[in-house]
């Protein structure tokens, strides 16, 4: 192999010596016979490459050259070797024009597709590859692939003229070829920009009326509803676009913000779906995005599909407070208490004063009957409890929280936060804990006005007698004593207490006489008392996240 490169270089260097002035001399002839130059050069230099290439050209080079040359079969074999050996990118991009130029236009638009996915490719021919691609997938009327192609293209190398590409086809799947439907569309534009709304809207119904289906007035008239606050007019045109142009993202984004508004979470998903599919939008967008998914699959049920958004939203921002949140709050959806609070502390440590990641905790320790709920809580009531307003579901913690504190005798507490509560949140849970904790104060007018509020069990009864007995009112003490006489052990209790002994021991000496039914009734009521008070607690439960608005 050696010896025959040899030779021909010997022989290529010793024919380049007859060419003077572009005549080859024949050494067999004693004529001389014109010959291109460039023919002499080119025979000599296919034969001089296919024998040294598998020293120092490479199967790339080859092919290159018999490209040039248009030897296209020689060429593609060679590029399809080259492209088996090195995985080149810039191999497949010129199988592709291969196959474009012997007109085999599917086989080059993959071709293309398969360069762009290589990672060794120049690029300049990334760019080429895009665009030849580009162009056969318009050629086929598949708009959805030439957006693809242009997005993906203006992502990789920030090509300009992908985004403009974009914008000429949209505009061109607006219009019509209906001229009189123009020359009123037109008109409309005109009046618009005058500022006469009314008028334009006239001439872009006028406008459809001759060309139905003429999209461009349509899209005016939904953006007019629009800025008018007529969101359903709005949807209807626009959602006529979308369909028919579903790579549209302008209209698409507010499409998805009126579904997402008015809940319509489905309808909200499938568009946010579209705007990631077909938008050039930046990572801040994709973020806002991937946020409004992962909201909408929740409140549709979607826990799985939630996750996943919420997993590649923080890929952006990995201390989100909010998505932090929503992730705990999909955790307790499924049950899984421990992966929700992982996530609530992460949160915790990036916003420590943050009242729902306080919320939430507290919830699920309360949930998990750990005493760690009460620091949460309590300080969530500390954080809140001086605003106007807070929401609604807080209520029902500060009264979980006004019970512990009562539980642990830290009576002024209990007043602090039943006092802080707003009119419409005072219960009878909340006035019962309120009397007791000013009793055990020794606060007793106080307790009396909170007891005399709410209907009272027979051990609420007993305290109020006693309070009653101990700021002076004697004959009410006596009157519900004489009440309690049948009811159990209360006057043997009664008689060991300081404060009622003496009413006790009056009421045993006068005997009261037991009316028919009084035991019987007597534990009706009390037992009725006591569902009251069961029905008014919060339910023992984990508060999730609310559903997102």
């Amino acid at each position: 192999m050696k010896h025959l490169i040899q030779k021909i270089k010997k022989n290529y260097i010793h024919l380049n010596c007859y060419i003077v002035r572009g005549y080859f001399i024949n050494q067999n002839s004693t004529k001389s016979r014109p010959m291109k130059i460039r023919n002499i050069i080119l025979s000599a230099s296919l034969a001089l490459i296919s024998a040294s290439a598998p020293l120092f050209a490479g199967y790339y080079e080859q092919g290159r050259s018999y490209y040039t040359y248009k030897k296209y079969d020689k060429a593609k074999e060679m590029f399809l070797k080259a492209a088996e050996t090195s995985d080149s990118g810039d191999a497949y991009y010129f199988l592709g024009e291969i196959e474009k130029l012997q007109g085999k236009y599917r086989e080059a638009e993959e071709y293309y597709k398969t360069a762009i996915a290589k990672k060794n490719i120049s690029r300049q021919y990334l760019i080429n590859a895009y665009w030849n691609a580009v162009v056969l997938a318009e050629q086929r009327e598949d708009y959805e692939s030439v957006i693809k192609l242009c997005r993906e293209m203006w992502q990789k190398t920030g090509e300009g003229g992908a985004r403009q590409k974009i914008e000429s086809l949209i505009n061109k799947l607006l219009w019509t070829d209906n001229s009189d439907a123009i020359d009123k569309y037109r008109e409309g534009i005109e009046l618009k920009k005058n500022g006469k709304t009314n008028e334009s809207l006239s001439r872009f119904y006028d406008s459809l009326r001759f060309a139905p289906s003429f999209l461009a007035p349509k899209f005016e008239i939904g953006m007019i509803a629009y800025k008018s606050g007529d969101l359903d007019l709005t949807a209807s045109y626009l959602s006529e676009i979308a369909a028919s142009i579903p790579f549209y993202t302008d209209v698409r984004v507010i499409l998805a913000e009126i579904y997402f508004t008015r809940h319509r979470y489905q309808a909200a998903i499938d568009h946010y779906g579209k705007i990631l599919e077909f938008g050039f939008i930046d990572s801040a967008a994709e973020y806002r995005i991937r946020v409004k998914l992962a909201i909408c699959y929740y409140n549709t049920n979607d826990f799985e599909d939630s996750e996943k958004e919420i997993e590649k939203a923080l890929l952006f921002r990995g201390k989100s407070v909010e998505l932090l949140l929503l992730l705990s709050a999909v955790k307790i959806k499924t049950g899984k208490y421990d992966e929700a609070l992982k996530a609530l502390h992460k949160a915790k440590s990036a916003d420590p004063e943050n009242p729902e990641v306080l919320y939430q905790l507290g919830s699920i320790y309360y949930k998990e009957n750990d005493a760690r709920y009460g620091s949460y809580f309590d300080r969530l009531f500390d954080l809140v409890s001086g605003k106007k307003s807070h929401q609604p579901k807080y209520t029902k913690v500060f009264i979980i929280l006004a019970k512990n504190h009562l539980e642990n005798k830290n009576y002024s507490r209990v007043i602090g936060i039943i006092k802080a509560l707003d009119e419409k949140s005072q219960s009878y849970e909340t006035s019962l804990l309120a009397a007791k904790a000013f009793y055990h104060l020794k606060k007793y007018d106080e307790a009396i006005d909170y007891f005399e509020k709410i209907s009272l069990g027979n051990e609420d009864k007993y305290l109020l007698c006693k309070a009653y007995a101990l700021s002076g009112r004697r004959e009410k003490a006596k009157s519900i004593l004489h009440e309690l006489f049948y009811a159990g052990e209360y006057l043997s209790k009664a008689k060991q207490d300081p404060a009622l002994a003496g009413i006790a021991q009056e009421i045993e000496k006068d005997k009261p006489i037991k009316a028919p039914d009084t035991e019987k009734k007597a534990e009706e009521k009390n037992l009725d008392v006591k569902d009251k008070q069961e029905k008014s607690l919060p339910e023992k439960n984990p508060e999730s996240e609310d559903e997102k608005k």
